[in-house]
């Protein structure tokens, strides 16, 4: 009797172990998105009053959520105000892959801002919050 106990715990054992294996356990998502990003110039000269169109291919393995873009002055040469520093644009993004063509970011370039070198930076998130950054360097002249 004693031998059928251990043989019977034995084998419940075992059996829960090999069920325990063959299961597979949702892992956080650790990946970052990544994005191919242009802009619509070559020269990545712009002037006042135009506007920074971008095309960008964006991933993830799991979903993505957004970009976030963000412009800040590298260095500024001349002009009659502030360096320009408009609000953080947000294009929502979704699926594990995404390409858009042709998107406006910002408003149309002020006149009345120092003129001079600027940093675009595009932070790609995903719905787990991880994110990469990528930059693009501009002129407004």
């Amino acid at each position: 009797m004693k031998n059928i106990v251990k043989i019977l715990s034995i084998s419940l054992l075992i059996t829960s172990l090999l069920s325990a294996c063959g299961k597979e356990e949702e892992s956080a998502d650790l990946t970052k998105p990544t994005a191919v990003i242009t802009l619509d110039r070559d020269n990545h000269f712009f002037s006042p009053m135009s506007s920074i169109v971008i095309n960008g291919s964006f991933s993830d393995n799991k979903e993505l959520k957004e970009c976030q873009v963000t412009i800040s002055s590298l260095k500024s040469s001349r002009g009659f105000d502030l360096d320009w520093e408009p609000e953080t644009y947000k294009i929502p993004l979704s699926g594990t892959e995404m390409t858009i063509t042709g998107q406006q970011i910002f408003t149309i370039i002020p006149v009345d801002i120092k003129y001079g070198e600027y940093q675009i930076t595009f932070k790609v998130l995903d719905t787990s919050d991880n994110y990469n950054f990528y930059t693009q360097d501009i002129v407004i002249q």
